[in-house]
């Protein structure tokens, strides 16, 4: 019998075969061998740069530029990786996109050629035509739905919210809406933002609601949003309508201060005011966000829509507390469903496989203090004391702050002997399967803007047992079996009844299949641009302006500290004296735009009151020839006031004042202007030449006023507290 002998063959080594192509220049034969490669190797971050280099040389830039994003998706902090994406992005024509690319290239590793390379795509962005907006066109900025999705791949209830009416809104026959963010990136000056393509932002919305969601993918199609956004400025004729939160993700009232000041209407869609009525539940860091954010918002809002009666009378009430001015303002009740259309997809989720089949009452939320779950928690525990067989608990949502008792109790008793499951980051599909299997669910949350948990639940044809507070009532009508939030043993004799009384749970669930006519999104969607438009033909709201006292001495550089006093800041709403000719706070204060600047605020005084300015500023080290020219706007038939000019040195700390006399309604407006010539260095993207540590003013009379500003120039206190 003959010997068998097997013969093994060596695996092909594709990236040295790659590598051999590219030495020789041959490109076709080199992308070929390394994609092979990355078939098996797809973590090989060097070779999709290879591969990437292949593809420009071939003129494939698109397919270049996947190659290129998919090395930064897998090691963001490779500056090389975000200079090749840049380059193959600006030779496409996405100049913001390659800006994006290079600036965060810049932080990663400093170049001046690419300082150079950002200052031409600045100036090449900036000679970009606006987009077509029409007059009574509506601009929804969509800004925290965008940020959020580039850390998430699963929508919360507010970025849920803006998708609906987004996706909505674009079908509006006659609507001219434009979907948009604000700048990060240096490149525009206030007031102009970046106007999303609406084929773009509904791909988006459609795939991140859709039964399978990928990061890779998802963060693909954000960045779609961007690099292929144009530039819009809103102004006479247009209302804004900051959609999401705004109180964070660059979406604050003082990106908006520039818009209101060139004539458009600024309005937005407030959720709660929780943090302010009740900041028990929420983290201090939140609670000075919010409430600062919305007393700057309170200056330039023209209107303000709500998601529920509630909301409106709560927010009502603060205004009328804090002696704020009348500000209109319409509800627009939230749709029951989720974001996608009522022919829901459903899968079951794997991380419940175990469960599945098992009787469950599921608690869709945030899993944090104000929602209450430790009450549901506690009712399962006296149920089971009592002998009951209770079904499992499942949670659905992130965890979040104000929890420590309910993980500990859980923990220690280990998870109710395993019947309580938390669960997180469930696509829209895997959130309707748990909706559609639950025996019913629950939402015992404390305060709420809305409640939509108890909508998606009713949305599915489940029975809900929901606290009777808040707004809560106005999401599930008669639909809904309510409870005492701080009663357990009303939420044990409730909970227990339709366990116990499987005919009075089919029939409550029978009369919601029958009866309940939920609200969609496109409703929504139709009530929102109404009421924007009722409200917005009312006459356009005067600017206000930020107050000042007479004797404080405000510096910017306090808005970045900890310690800011949050009560005395809410009625002054400070930040938005540096909205438009600032750039952002620093420790020392704020570097002014270019040459020339405004501030203005509201005095105490009286129209026409000598009033004396006193400023302190900061010359960079680049400012040396230059003048600082500072005067008070005067008001009309007044003799104008004489500017004050002072020598810059370089990083030199200039005190200077300034005389006049007080505008209109006791309003001061000073300009601030830079004579001759300077050089920013190459690493410096912006522009400026000095920057405002302080202000105060006093009336000429005023000694008291002026002693104090004198001493808080001279003594500066290691903390300082706004009074």
């Amino acid at each position: 019998m003959g010997e068998l002998f097997v013969v093994w063959s060596k695996p092909a080594d594709h990236r040295n075969e790659g590598d051999k192509h590219r030495d020789a220049r041959e490109w076709a034969l080199a992308e070929a061998a390394y994609k092979k490669h990355l078939a098996s190797h797809s973590d090989d971050i060097d070779i999709w740069v290879q591969y990437g280099h292949m593809l420009k040389e071939s003129k494939k830039l698109a397919e270049a530029e996947a190659a290129y994003s998919t090395a930064v998706s897998l090691r963001p902090d490779d500056a090389d990786a975000n200079v090749h994406l840049g380059h193959v992005q600006k030779r496409q024509g996405k100049l913001v996109a390659a800006f994006a690319a290079f600036n965060r290239a810049q932080e990663l590793s400093p170049d001046d050629e690419l300082e150079e390379e950002m200052r031409s795509l600045r100036r090449q962005v900036e000679k970009a035509p606006d987009a077509a907006v029409q007059t009574g066109s509506i601009m929804f900025s969509v800004q925290d739905l965008v940020e959020f999705l580039k850390t998430y791949v699963t929508m919360s209830g507010i970025q849920r919210v803006q998708a609906g009416i987004a996706r909505s809104a674009m079908e509006i026959h006659g609507l001219d809406a434009h979907f948009i963010l604000t700048d990060n990136t240096g490149i525009l000056e206030p007031g102009v933002f970046w106007d999303i393509q609406h084929q773009d932002l509904r791909a988006l919305i459609d795939y991140a609601s859709s039964p399978s969601v990928q990061r890779t993918e998802l963060r693909r199609l954000v960045s779609l949003c961007e690099e292929r956004a144009s530039v819009v400025t809103p102004g006479a004729g247009h209302t804004v309508v900051i959609l999401g939160c705004f109180w964070s993700h660059e979406n604050t009232a003082d990106r908006y201060f520039a818009s209101k000041r060139a004539g458009a209407r600024i309005s937005a869609y407030i959720y709660d005011i929780i943090p302010i009525s009740h900041p028990e539940f929420c983290d201090a860091g939140l609670v000075r966000a919010f409430t600062n954010s919305l007393s700057e918002l309170c200056l330039i809002a023209d209107f303000f829509l709500t998601i529920s009666d509630y909301t409106r009378d709560v927010l009502d009430s603060f205004f009328e507390a804090q002696g704020s001015r009348a500000i209109p303002m319409m509800t627009v009740p939230l749709a029951h469903s989720l974001t996608g259309t009522s022919e829901m997809v459903s899968s079951w989720p794997t991380v419940l496989q175990k469960i599945r089949g098992r009787e469950y009452v599921s608690f869709v939320s945030t899993v944090e203090g104000r929602k209450n779950h430790l009450y549901v928690v506690n009712v399962w525990r006296q149920l089971m004391a009592e002998g009951k067989s209770v079904p499992d608990l499942v949670f659905v949502g992130r965890k979040g702050w104000r929890i420590n008792g309910l993980m500990d109790l859980l923990e220690g008793t280990n998870h109710l002997d395993g019947r309580v499951h938390i669960v997180h980051d469930l696509s829209d599909a895997e959130l309707n399967g748990v909706y559609e299997n639950s025996l019913f669910t629950v939402f015992t949350s404390f305060v709420e803007g809305w409640g939509l948990p108890v909508g998606e639940s009713l949305m599915h044809g489940k029975m809900c047992v929901a606290s009777s507070t808040s707004s809560i009532p106005e999401v599930g009508g008669d639909f809904v079996d309510y409870i005492d939030p701080q009663n357990l043993q009303e939420g044990i004799a409730v909970i227990g009844r339709l366990l116990d009384d499987r005919t009075y749970l089919a029939e409550r669930q029978k009369n919601i299949v029958d009866n309940f006519k939920p609200r969609g999104w496109d409703d929504v969607a139709n009530t929102f641009v109404d009421n924007v438009r009722t409200l917005g033909a009312a006459s356009l709201t005067p600017m206000a302006y930020p107050r000042l006292r007479e004797g404080w001495y405000f510096r910017p550089g306090d808005l970045t500290r900890a310690s800011l006093a949050l009560v005395p800041y809410s009625t002054k709403a400070t930040r938005l004296l540096i909205a438009t000719s600032f750039y952002h706070q620093e420790h020392f204060g704020a570097w002014m735009r270019g040459r020339f600047g405004e501030i203005e605020f509201q005095t105490d005084l009286a129209e026409g009151q000598r009033v004396i300015v006193y400023m302190e500023f900061l010359a960079s080290d680049w400012s040396n020839g230059c003048s600082l020219l500072a005067s008070i706007q005067t008001p009309p038939d007044e003799q104008p006031a004489r500017p004050m000019s002072i020598r810059l040195a370089a990083h030199e700390r200039l005190k200077i004042s300034v005389q006049g006399q007080v505008g209109a309604g006791g309003l001061c407006r000073l300009c601030v202007e830079i004579l001759g010539d300077y050089v920013s260095p190459e690493y410096e993207s912006r522009d400026f030449v000095v920057g405002l540590c302080g202000i105060g003013y006093a009336s000429h009379d005023n000694l008291s006023a002026r002693s104090d500003i004198y001493e808080s120039i001279a003594f500066q206190p290691a903390t300082y507290l706004a009074p």
